[in-house]
């Protein structure tokens, strides 16, 4: 019987893996999970994707963005994304990416998403630019050194937001009868 080890394969695997993770003072949860205060109490779940790019769709075509800037991290770049739009605006969001050296959190949204009205709640936006931007869900990446890509993977109504969405329903009932 021959005896294999793979012990030293392991451990390079496992130093690889470690070296592809992001850093924790820029990404501290690889899952952020936040709860809209607006759009009827929707929670909102994100996935960490891939480091030094920025999300793209499947064309590799990067998306209409809005930008806060000195953003501390990724849980703080989803919370804002999240709360410090415009509900039409969160009900629509395809993902996020975050620059941890540049403290940039750009909120992700198919073409012709944002306009005059709603790119006054971000520092920055590219929706007036002429270049052709992302559609549909997040499938690709574009490099981008120190950029971390976040895609929304659900988006769920909680127990406040089910009540008011019944409560609606129920007025909008009563005129049917």
């Amino acid at each position: 019987a021959q005896n294999i080890s793979t012990g030293g394969a392991l451990r390079a695997q496992v130093a690889e893996a470690s070296s592809n993770s992001p850093p924790q003072k820029c990404v501290p949860d690889t899952r952020p999970q936040t709860q809209s205060k607006t759009a009827d109490k929707t929670r909102f779940r994100f996935n960490y994707e891939k480091s030094d790019v920025v999300c793209a769709d499947k064309d590799g075509i990067t998306y209409e963005v809005g930008e806060f800037d000195k953003v501390n991290d990724s849980d703080q770049c989803a919370e804002m994304c999240t709360n410090d739009t415009t509900t039409s605006l969160s009900n629509v969001i395809r993902g996020f990416n975050y620059d941890c050296d540049a403290r940039i959190c750009q909120c992700l949204y198919d073409q012709g998403t944002i306009d005059r009205n709603s790119a006054k709640k971000f520092d920055n936006s590219n929706y007036e630019t002429r270049n052709r931007k992302g559609s549909g869900s997040i499938k690709n990446y574009v490099r981008s050194t120190d950029n971390y890509c976040f895609k929304l993977v659900g988006a769920e109504l909680t127990g406040e937001g089910l009540e008011l969405f019944q409560k609606t329903h129920l007025y909008l009932q009563s005129f049917d009868a």
